[in-house]
């Protein structure tokens, strides 16, 4: 039964995708209050002998550009935006965490649309704390207080989690896939537009009014959510009122407690296959968590644009922004087209994104010209494979039965590597950007060796191990050179693409890319669990 009509539904997701595209802005704005601030501020930076030899050759573009020329209040003002967001996601990561696993959990019970009202009430409130320091000039820590608040909501990822429930309940099995590719392309060409856009407005009118916008637009999506969104608590009662209402009931209570947790994890253990589609799970596990991890330190590249030689201004930073969501939105699908057309699988495809995540690195680390940045987003829009495959490939892997637990475990490890990485790579940022500012982009190459390997490892066990158990015997054709056929499959919902996941910073909020499976399988594999007990 439809609850929810697309183009409501359309209609939250492009309003949600605004403000996601306003709250990005923050970087801009924590970066410019400490700089007009530096002179005021009683602890001047140390190094500056070094900072004069290394980059008075680069401010003559940011003395054109309007940006102050100092060189030593550019390389303060950094380094102070980088702890704060430091800090910010110190505090945001415990609730993040925990309330993606809680609220995950307890959808089916607490209902869709009040899920859905968490993140836009929580995000309203940190805007609210954000205009607060402005107007009243509050002291630092109410961004930390601000970031707490907007992690207990669940943030941006419970928000996508439950989105992407709707539109899978509210979408014929046939019209799927192709449903939510055009949501991602409502996303992208909203998440272009905003940014450019934005970037004018910024450069005209400043950041309050922008803000005052983002909370409008939260105001209006719960307005719509609490009277298009019909309440779908009564899918909880008519089960706990049906024939297996007691398995069922067992089953909530039974998730109630934290063993539940290590029962997800029981799924990847060898004695459920063979020892080597164990393996093969493993590294793929192992894989995604290190790449959703090193994608991280892209979280830096606001800053790193704002600082010499680029001195980049609000109207660039939003001109390249759209560039980069429409080129990548471009040239990710054309070279996933040509990979696949030229027989690579999906384990070669993931080796091909790494090497090309190594070269985005690398070139971003040494590029000192416009141009350059530009180009870079041609490899950048290669690299990353990685998070659109992983569900793809581990469920080949996989009982049907298990795959609910298995994709939970999957979003837990991305939002918890994402959390992590944004602490790292700002903490990291911070501390370098004086006399290495490239350093967090040049760790990022290095690191991308662990899941570089980890696939080239796999693939040797797709290839060269021999299955243990003749009877689960994979067929490797299957495995390997069907990569996105998964996705269209009834046993989960596709993801609506993150528009703002790779180049455009993500300070505060907006941790995780996973898709996850609606409600409706989440109660049918528990009430198999309770079954085999």
């Amino acid at each position: 039964m439809t609850f929810v009509s697309s183009y409501t539904i359309a209609t939250v997701l492009s309003l949600q995708t605004l403000c996601t595209c306003i709250v990005f802005t923050l970087g801009q704005y924590i970066y410019t209050f400490y700089l007009e601030i530096y002179t005021l501020s009683p602890h001047p930076i140390q190094n500056s002998t070094f900072l004069n030899k290394t980059v008075n050759n680069s401010l003559g573009k940011c003395i054109k550009t309007g940006i102050s020329g100092n060189n030593i209040a550019q390389a303060w003002a950094q380094q102070r935006s980088a702890d704060l967001f430091f800090w910010a996601n110190v505090w945001s990561c415990c609730p993040i965490i925990i309330m993606t696993y809680i609220l995950g959990l307890y959808t089916p019970k607490l209902g869709r649309r009040f899920v859905l009202m968490l993140p836009m009430i929580g995000n309203a409130t940190q805007l609210i704390i954000w205009l607060s320091i402005i107007y009243f000039h509050l002291p630092e820590y109410w961004w930390y207080v601000a970031a707490f608040i907007a992690g207990l909501s669940g943030s941006d990822n419970v928000r996508n989690f439950v989105l992407n429930l709707f539109i899978t309940e509210n979408t014929v099995e046939s019209e799927r896939s192709s449903r939510f590719v055009i949501y991602g392309g409502i996303s992208m060409i909203v998440s272009a537009i905003g940014a450019f856009v934005i970037g004018y407005y910024i450069a005209w009118q400043g950041f309050t009014d922008l803000y005052w916008a983002a909370l409008i637009l939260h105001l209006i999506s719960i307005f719509i959510v609490i009277f298009y969104f019909k309440s779908d608590t009564y899918h909880y009662k008519s089960l706990s009122n049906s024939n297996d209402s007691d398995s069922f009931l067992n089953t909530q209570s039974s998730v109630t407690n934290w063993s539940y947790f290590f029962d997800i994890c029981k799924v990847f253990g060898f004695q459920n296959r063979s020892r080597k589609k164990s393996i093969s799970l493993l590294l793929t596990l192992v894989a995604y968590a290190s790449f959703s991890f090193i994608c991280t330190a892209f979280t830096v590249l606001l800053l790193y644009l704002l600082n010499a030689p680029f001195c980049w201004t609000s109207k660039q930073i939003g001109n390249y922004s759209a560039t980069a969501l429409i080129g990548f939105g471009i040239f990710s699908v054309l070279g996933m087209k040509i990979l696949t057309k030229l027989g690579a699988c999906d384990i070669i495809i993931c080796i091909i994104s790494h090497i090309f995540f190594f070269l985005t690195s690398i070139w971003i680390a040494f590029a000192e010209n416009n141009w350059q940045m530009y180009a870079g987003l041609i490899l950048g829009s290669l690299s990353g494979y990685q998070n659109f495959l992983t569900l793809s490939m581990i469920s080949k892997w996989l009982e049907i039965h298990e795959r609910t637990s298995a994709f939970t475990l999957v979003t837990e490890i991305n939002t918890i590597m994402k959390v992590l990485g944004y602490c790292f790579f700002n903490w990291v940022y911070a501390r370098t950007v004086i006399n290495y500012k490239n350093f967090t982009f040049l760790l990022a190459a290095g690191l991308c060796i662990i899941p570089l390997v980890s696939n080239i490892c796999l693939w040797y066990v797709s290839r060269w191990m021999p299955d243990e158990d003749d009877k689960q015997e994979i067929n490797e054709e299957e495995i390997d050179l069907n990569p996105m056929s998964v996705l269209v499959s009834s046993e989960w919902p596709p993801q609506i693409g993150d528009a703002n996941s790779f180049f455009i910073p993500q300070q505060l909020s907006d941790i995780s890319r996973t898709s996850s499976i609606t409600s409706t399988d989440y109660c049918i594999e528990q009430d198999h669990n309770v079954q085999t007990i």
